[in-house]
């Protein structure tokens, strides 16, 4: 690879992807990096994630004072507040990037799992769990480095399912959203009915006893399935999944904010503004009319 291929690949994304954004996730990007040779660099520490894959070379990473092998292949996560240092005598070619996670246009289930990688989360992901991301990580830069024009749809596609990979290469408990599960599984096709249904009449009184009585099981087996694939309660499952309606409506529509309560299936608009304030620490009038109304135009584009 020619260090101009780096230059340009640093140059593309850097100034073209900043923000990426799907139905229940949005990350801002501070930066992207590509470089053929990096050596040591000082102690320090960021507010955000950083995570990194190992090309080419061989060096140390260092995580709150303990140390970890880095070869080529490897994945690791400088995770927020951390105080971690690169060192390696040979050099390393490194992919990464600098994100956080933009918590009012992304789904409690998300920001829990990414959150996780805080805490929970692997420093280091070996070569065979980062295989996922390193193929898309290389992917993305042939795209980048190629002399011919760049699809920038394709490109924020890829990049999301970067960061999504993420999650599947550094965590270090199952994922819980409900894409993770086997397919042909008895819980897997019962959570798929459930999220349908309670999609598709979102506007109606959706209790766990009626939804558990059209998919033909209880409603404690069904709680059960809520709790062990989403981590949370049918209930607050609902509540999500009203709140990500009404935001879409507020940011596309100019339907009234008491109108769009109904549809969601609250039982009032004092009720709506409450929980919607409690997800998102905005209250929907405000959601609408600050500095969320770009949202608007971002939505067009997508």
């Amino acid at each position: 690879m020619l260090y101009q291929d780096f230059r340009r690949a640093n140059a593309l994304l850097n100034q073209h992807i900043s923000q990426i954004t799907a139905d229940e996730v949005s990350f801002r990007i501070h930066y992207w990096g590509f470089m053929p040779s990096h050596y040591n660099n000082s102690l320090h520490r960021h507010s955000f994630f950083e995570i990194c894959y190992v090309l080419e070379g061989n060096g140390e990473y260092s995580d709150n004072g303990v140390d970890y092998p880095l070869q080529e292949g490897t994945l690791f996560c400088s995770r927020p507040g951390i105080w971690h240092q690169i060192r390696s005598e040979q050099g390393l070619t490194l992919f990464f990037v600098a994100f956080e996670i933009d918590e009012s246009r992304t789904s409690e289930t998300y920001s829990r799992n990414f959150r996780s990688l805080i805490h929970r989360g692997k420093i280091l992901a070996e070569p065979k769990d980062a295989s996922i991301s390193a193929q898309i990580w290389q992917t993305i830069f042939s795209m980048a480095e190629s002399k011919h024009s760049v699809s920038k749809d394709m490109l924020q596609h890829l990049v999301l399912s970067l960061f999504l990979s993420f999650l599947h290469g550094l965590s270090s408990i199952p994922d819980l959203s409900v894409d993770s599960l086997d397919e042909d599984t008895e819980e897997h096709r019962l959570l798929k009915r459930a999220k349908l249904y309670i999609k598709d009449n979102l506007s109606s009184s959706l209790s766990i006893e009626h939804v558990s009585q059209e998919l033909g099981i209880s409603s404690r087996h069904l709680s059960r399935l809520f709790h062990s694939q989403f981590g949370q309660t049918f209930v607050h499952y609902v509540q999500e999944r009203r709140v990500q309606k009404a935001k879409k409506w507020l940011l596309n529509s100019e339907i009234a904010i008491k109108d769009i309560a109904k549809r969601t299936g609250f039982d009032s608009v004092h009720y709506f503004t409450r929980v919607f304030t409690k997800k998102l620490g905005v209250a929907p009038a405000k959601f609408r009319k600050s500095q969320f109304a770009d949202g608007r135009q971002d939505r067009k584009e997508t």
